[in-house]
């Protein structure tokens, strides 16, 4: 995201301060703490708030894109996942849709001339929108970029799902198989990231127990999968406490701006 708007920052850095994030968000008792955490820190590194804020934000938002789209197309390739119990398929399916509609929703507000500014002056909310507003003017000037976006936002999902597809391995849940991973994870991890709870605790095996019990694994071994999947996030995201303590202090020295990218005009557009 910070290649698509314009922004060079080495990978090392970057996995520095996602780690930090990491450690915020999952081990102590602030949600949204980390991205806040990476925000300050890619800021003073990249010396442009406004931006910061757009790729965090916009990172969050290829989210709702990805994890819907690997839901669906594996549902729509599954005639087995059409008709089972619970209403599960259905379930899922309407949380993609909502998902995938709320991204809509978003980008058409955001893509408005009148938040062009809002990322550096507006706060909360308003600001949350102006940051999506200067990814979105990024992309619409570099739009090769787009794909590599969402070619990272694939894997990273990908990844999140082979995480449960090997802890339901290793608890011998033989149901719960590559398929049925890609098709109910997405819609599960959409649910767990609601503000509800403390880490999605609750959320994800709700959403466990519903898919996966309609395949026929009972809600004990559902839970479980949830349960020790949240376990294996917390001791990786303890990984994070020296980046969180000790990271951060550079600034633009890691980061090089884009040749190809061109100075923003006093109204925040880019020339």
């Amino acid at each position: 995201m910070l290649d698509a708007l314009g922004h060079r920052v080495r990978f090392g850095t970057l996995f520095v301060e996602f780690l930090a994030g990491q450690f915020v968000s999952n081990i102590l008792p602030a949600a949204i703490g980390g991205d806040i955490v990476r925000i300050s820190r890619l800021g003073r590194q990249i010396g442009d708030r406004a931006d910061a804020f757009a790729s965090v934000a916009l990172e969050r938002l290829t989210g709702w894109l990805v994890l819907p789209g690997i839901s669906l197309l594996t549902i729509a390739a599954t005639p087995s996942l059409h008709h089972l119990p619970r209403h599960a398929t259905a379930v899922a399916v309407a949380v993609d849709l909502v998902a995938l509609g709320g991204l809509v929703a978003i980008i058409v507000i955001a893509a408005q001339r009148r938040w062009a500014t809002a990322a550096a002056t507006a706060t909360g909310w308003r600001r949350w929108l102006g940051s999506v507003h200067l990814g979105i003017d990024s992309i619409r000037r570099h739009p090769g970029r787009v794909a590599r976006v969402i070619a990272a936002g694939i894997a990273f999902q990908v990844t999140q799902c082979l995480s449960v597809l090997l802890t339901a391995t290793a608890l011998r849940v033989p149901e719960v198989g590559l398929v049925a991973t890609l098709a109910f994870f997405p819609p599960t991890a959409i649910a767990q990231n609601l503000p509800v709870g403390f880490g999605g605790l609750g959320v994800r095996e709700g959403g466990f127990v519903l898919f996966f019990g309609a395949l026929g694994v009972v809600d004990e071994r559902a839970v479980a999968i949830g349960l020790v999947g949240y376990v294996i996030t917390i001791v990786a995201s303890s990984l994070g406490a020296p980046a969180f303590a000790f990271g951060g202090r550079r600034r633009a020295l890691d980061s090089s701006p884009d040749p190809t990218s061109a100075p923003r005009t006093g109204n925040g557009e880019r020339q």
